[in-house]
């Protein structure tokens, strides 16, 4: 099975996806057992406690989870499974975001294989694609909004925090 075809498996968890982990504890396990620095190993242990015990990155995580099993036609009307890239595109995001980043932010599904995120706190919504993103909001009463946006984690990250405010 070829790297594209497993969406389990990505090229930056290689390892981890091949071992078979159910807790918190598996994983803690398992990263002292593979050859990296200890600094490393805390780097990730920090961020798995983080994602772990982050009420809002851990409801993001487990929506994405459940993201990556529609199947087609998940809405009865013809709608495609989410893309392989987009999910990769969110994990991107969330490996380099923090809880407070994802407080009021709704992950949904959209019919054409993408995702929409919707903010809880004001009117504005980004959608994001396998290699773009658009987003539309209204702020102080003005529309404001950019359509294909090439996507990078860092960009993308900042416009969720940027329109949170």
């Amino acid at each position: 099975m070829s790297m594209e075809e497993n969406d389990v498996m990505t090229a930056g968890e290689p390892a981890l996806a091949a071992y078979p982990m159910t807790s918190y504890a598996d994983v803690m396990y398992y990263l002292h057992t593979i050859d990296i620095s200890r600094e490393d190993k805390e780097r990730v242990a920090n961020r798995l406690k983080l994602e772990v015990t982050g009420v809002n990155l851990s409801r993001i995580f487990d929506r994405l989870n459940h993201l990556r099993t529609l199947q087609a036609d998940w809405d009865g009307r013809g709608a495609l499974p989410i893309s392989r890239k987009v999910i990769n595109n969110v994990r991107q995001v969330l490996a380099i975001s923090d809880d407070a980043d994802w407080k009021d932010w709704m992950l949904s599904p959209n019919v054409n294989a993408t995702v929409m995120l919707q903010s809880k706190k004001r009117r504005a919504s980004i959608s994001l694609g396998g290699e773009e993103y658009s987003y539309y909001a209204r702020i102080d009463g003005k529309d404001i909004g950019e359509n294909h946006i090439d996507f990078n984690p860092a960009g993308f990250l900042s416009l969720m925090q940027n329109l949170d405010r």
